[in-house]
């Protein structure tokens, strides 16, 4: 799916490269808080479509579409490519559009321009095709001279609208009207994929009759509020104007570039690769109250995720460690406080994802929130940990304490409930997930012969997740004056690491198990997943090495990164979601756990492919995955897009931020003032240089080289540098 952007806190708008919103059946539109506000958006001039001359959204918040008339609807007798019609569109809290007409030919001319809209209120999840459910009814669209309102009222009691202010009056307004169609609420779960079963939207056509003079412009402003009671009660934003809404929304992306880290290099493709990083991450990190928090991706994933914003901001900790403290923080205010089957919610656990279209109002999915990830528990633990080591935030400590507790203590009651020292996972929600790792498909876990594997599964990443959440806690607790909780957590993690090290191996492939299917053995197959658990210190050394050769040889090394599977296994297919395919943030893991464990040209090498990879896409964005191809310079010579990855998504922003701390050996600890640094540079960059590094309240600025390193500023900070 090919689509431009704009996107600011949780007002975001898909359109087609032409900036319109097809008004028959697209996933494309304005959405907000998980509703589609806006489903349809077609500008036409005298009634033909325009043809694209060019388009841009290289700024998040920002997009252009240059166009112009084509040879059809020329009964005025307009000769072709004679009228320019500029588009220009902003987010900040609404949506700014700015149409303009130019007239290019030598005489006057008379023309009708016209926008289409449509707005249907459907729940992401009706968009996407996976539920049904109650729904409510859209009323008669009003409009009174200069705005045009549609309204929701919701199954969920939610009043939803979308106000359109209109700066120039238009000529005449056609409302064709609304028809819901009847509560459909039909099968439900990750097994309810259908056909998508979209409501009938309200519509209307505004039409403005322009008599343009020789090279004269002609313009209009639309300003597009989505507004939900009572999340948002501000119903209209017509008194900002484009101007204001676009200083504004560059205001804070400035704002964000002074409070992070700046790095720069001596390749201008990786620091265009970077830059984006910054911004996309930018995009993405949405208010929530007083607190922000990376959400996952657009479209599909615009809302709060435990695994993936925890893994966002631990791969942006030195980069911009505020986004950590959020996160933990936006995280534990959710975390889990019953036994709640419909939800798979336990007291500790952390959340996966939180919903709040109607769908999840009314409890037709279990989405408000959902605790499905055996995993974001322990992320959470790892990066509460991180974080107060690498801010040295104190009162964050002890704020959060009661949190990481509850967690420590759902790992022992609930994670292991079977008490065999593994943490392993069993789906109780009918309409949850099946997989609750992070490769989440239903086909993800598999053995050999293809048949799916049945949870209860022990995850191989998830057992060195909790190792790490473990040792990682029991460091912080020394620190802090709490031997004995340090000391329980030590002994339970060793216990872990001599067992996992025997039922895990995989003698005759020299490599882990994906998985133990509980109760029956270990799933024989060569995936990533391993990879992760460098970073964690679980593996015996003897291992690791046999692990980092594995993950980069030919069958799992492809040219833009490591696979999800062997391409040697039966079960590869590289146009799949999990079973093949790359994926960016999952390589980075990989080479920050190669670089942790002394693999320091092999995490370089991972490195250099998704640099390479990126390259190749548009914006030099790195996507949420793309196909297990390799390079074929006859055919394809750069990587082969996945049809519906998220763009831009965070984790794989935050994967050019990894890669940045890798190649410096960048670690901090603010408790004890103290920056270590053991550059290993590739051979396609000859230095880095990084001002602005916060290490607690304190700044360091420094340049790495192939030759060393060269403190510029050290803040008061001691530099340990190790060769």
């Amino acid at each position: 799916m090919d689509y431009l952007v704009v996107s600011n806190h949780h007002t975001f708008m898909i359109s087609d490269h032409n900036g319109d919103i097809p008004v028959e059946d697209s996933p494309f539109g304005l959405y907000f808080y998980d509703m589609r506000h806006l489903s349809g958006f077609q500008v036409r001039l005298n009634s033909q479509p325009l043809e694209l001359l060019a388009s841009s959204d290289e700024h998040v918040y920002r997009a252009v579409f240059l166009l112009t008339n084509g040879a059809s609807g020329n009964e005025q007798g307009l000769d072709r490519q004679t009228i320019a019609v500029r588009r220009e569109r902003v987010a900040h809290e609404a949506v700014y559009e700015r149409i303009g007409v130019t007239n290019y030919n030598r005489t006057p001319i008379e023309c009708d321009l016209t926008v289409e809209l449509a707005v249907d209120f459907a729940d992401m999840f009706v968009v996407r095709g996976f539920a049904g459910g109650p729904r409510g009814s859209i009323a008669p669209v009003e409009y009174h001279g200069d705005r045009l309102r549609f309204i929701y009222r919701g199954a969920d009691d939610v009043v939803r609208t979308t106000d359109i202010h209109l700066s120039v009056i238009p000529d005449t307004v056609d409302i064709l009207g609304a028809e819901a169609p009847p509560p459909s609420p039909g099968p439900q779960g990750e097994g309810a994929r259908r056909l998508r079963q979209l409501p009938t939207p309200a519509r209307a056509q505004v039409h403005w009759r322009l008599t343009l003079e020789p090279h004269a412009t002609w313009s209009v402003d639309l300003t597009i509020t989505p507004a939900t009671d009572p999340l948002d009660q501000q119903n209209s934003r017509a008194g900002e104007s484009f101007e204001t809404a676009l200083e504004a929304v560059r205001a804070s992306y400035q704002a964000w570039d002074e409070a992070a880290a700046i790095v720069t290099t001596d390749n201008p493709a990786f620091n265009e690769i970077l830059r984006r990083s910054s911004h996309d991450l930018r995009a993405l990190t949405v208010p929530f109250g007083d607190l922000f928090l990376p959400v996952a991706g657009i479209p599909w994933f615009a809302v709060p995720f435990g695994r993936d914003s925890l893994i966002t901001s631990f791969q942006a900790l030195w980069f911009q460690p505020d986004l950590a403290r959020s996160t933990l923080r936006y995280l534990a205010a959710h975390q889990g406080t019953q036994d709640n089957p419909w939800r798979d919610e336990q007291p500790g656990k952390t959340l996966h994802e939180m919903r709040f279209g109607e769908l999840a109002n009314t409890n037709s999915v279990p989405f408000n929130p959902y605790y499905g990830s055996i995993d974001a528990t322990l992320l959470f633990l790892m990066l509460f940990a991180a974080t107060v080591r690498w801010t040295g935030d104190r009162t964050l400590y002890h704020d959060l304490l009661p949190a990481a507790l509850r967690a420590i203590d759902w790992i022992d009651l609930y994670a292991d409930a079977d008490g065999d020292g593994y943490i392993a996972f069993e789906p109780r929600s009918t309409a949850g997930l099946r997989i609750q790792g992070w490769k989440d498909s239903r086909d993800s876990v598999m053995h050999p012969d293809g048949t799916l594997a049945e949870p209860p599964l022990a995850l191989v990443e998830v057992q060195a997740y909790a190792y790490a959440a473990k040792t990682w806690m029991a460091d912080l607790f020394e620190r802090m004056g709490e031997p004995d909780r340090a000391a329980e957590l030590r002994l339970g993690a060793a216990a872990l690491k001599e067992r996992f090290n025997a039922d895990f191996w995989l003698e005759d492939e020299k490599f882990y198990a994906q998985a133990i299917e509980v109760g029956k053995g270990p799933i024989r197959e060569v995936t990533s997943n391993p990879g992760h658990a460098l970073l964690c210190d679980l593996l015996l050394p003897e291992y690791a090495a046999q692990v980092a050769d594995r993950l980069t040889a030919p069958d799992m090394l492809s040219s833009w990164g490591v696979r999800t599977r062997s391409a040697a296994d039966p079960n590869y297919n590289p146009i799949s979601y999990h079973n093949g395919s790359v994926w960016p943030h999952d390589n980075s893991l990989i080479l920050w756990g190669l670089t942790r464990s002394g693999f320091r040209d092999k995490a370089n090498e991972i490195a250099g492919r998704l640099v390479a990879a990126a390259a190749h896409f548009r914006l030099r964005r790195l996507p949420e995955l793309m196909c297990g191809y390799d390079r074929d310079p006859e055919t394809f010579d750069g990587p082969v897009p996945y049809p519906v990855s998220c763009r831009p998504q965070a984790w794989a922003a935050g994967t050019g931020l990894l890669i940045v701390r890798s190649i410096l050996g960048l670690e901090v600890d603010a408790l004890d003032n103290t920056l270590h640094l053991a550059p290993h540079l590739p051979p396609w960059l000859s230095w880095v240089e990084v001002q602005n590094l916060r290490v607690g309240e304190r700044r360091v600025h420094f340049r790495a080289t192939h030759a060393g390193v060269e403190i510029i500023a050290d803040g008061g900070v001691e530099v340990r540098i190790k060769g």
